[in-house]
């Protein structure tokens, strides 16, 4: 009888050691992917397709029969310290492989499918939506033309990182306030926006038709996240705009969360990014929000 919710995340990832915990830790199996060489996974087609999984604590024949839903965090790879690293690349290419394949054969429900994960993650394909669907924007650039990047560099600008996804570090990359002549790009394609004062920001966490947005009134008016724990930050309700803007960014590009970013000043609505793998947490334990309750009873539904 499926009623388990499968978790494939990293063994620091507090977030779902804060589920597990809040929950009945027996509704969930946690698959760590930085310890993988700890679970003995297999895919075979000799009785009919099937997954196997076993650790020293458990064993799960035919695993997606046990399982109602996916939920796919963040990948983070083992250390690879113990080859050679002319090696590393290509294995770290086959354990993406194997996981990101595990998840997108699962029929069942998952936030969010690692193959609609890499492409609503890439900021040209976001740019690209954000402008068909006419969302009031930033004027943007992502190039690795050090001459156009230094043509767009007349008003104040930004560069931000062009990839939300992190394989192999839980470093986070912020926004900065371009200030040089801008050079060395033609290996690195970077993103530029043009810099939008702001009155304040909204983080708009979306769970299906459930939404959280976030006023967030922040000391660094670049980037708020690089002093996180000094904002202010009220639960507010979620304008009409935001609101029709983010179910329609859903709908194009097919996800049930969404974690929004926008800028707000002179009572306008800049589109920043929407994250489809953003993190919550935060949030959900300054505000003492239901984000948590409210992702568990989608994945169980």
């Amino acid at each position: 009888m499926k009623n388990k919710i499968l978790i494939l995340t990293s063994s620091f990832d507090k977030t779902v050691d804060y589920i597990i915990k809040k929950f009945d830790k027996s509704n969930f199996i946690r698959v760590n992917i930085d310890e993988l060489n700890n679970y003995q996974i297999s895919v075979t087609n000799i009785n009919g397709f099937q997954i196997n999984l076993e650790t020293k604590f458990l064993k799960i024949e035919n695993l997606f029969e046990q399982v109602t839903s996916i939920y796919y965090r963040k990948l983070f790879l083992p250390s690879l310290d113990e080859y050679e690293s002319k090696y590393h690349t290509y294995m770290q290419k086959e354990i993406y492989s194997f996981i990101s394949g595990l998840v997108d054969s699962f029929d069942g429900k998952v936030l969010t499918t690692p193959s609609i994960l890499r492409k609503v993650e890439n900021k040209i394909y976001q740019l690209k939506n954000a402008t068909d669907l006419e969302f009031l924007l930033p004027k943007s650039l992502i190039s690795n033309d050090y001459e156009k990047a230094n043509n767009f560099n007349i008003e104040k600008i930004i560069a931000k990182p062009l990839s939300t996804g992190k394989l192999t570090s839980s470093t986070v990359s912020n926004s900065n306030i371009v200030n040089d002549n801008i050079n060395n790009i033609s290996l690195s394609p970077t993103y530029f926006q043009t810099y939008i004062p702001k009155d304040y920001e909204l983080r708009v966490t979306v769970i299906e038709d459930i939404f959280y947005c976030v006023k967030i009134i922040a000391n660094d008016k670049i980037d708020w996240r690089k002093n996180a724990e000094d904002n202010i930050y009220e639960l507010i309700d979620t304008p009409k705009i935001i609101k029709s803007q983010c179910k329609l960014f859903m709908e194009t590009c097919n996800i049930k969360f969404g974690a929004f970013d926008y800028i707000v000043y002179n009572n306008q609505y800049y589109f920043l990014e929407c994250n489809p793998n953003g993190q919550w947490l935060w949030l959900e334990l300054k505000l003492g929000l239901d984000i948590s309750t409210s992702l568990v009873r989608f994945l169980n539904d």
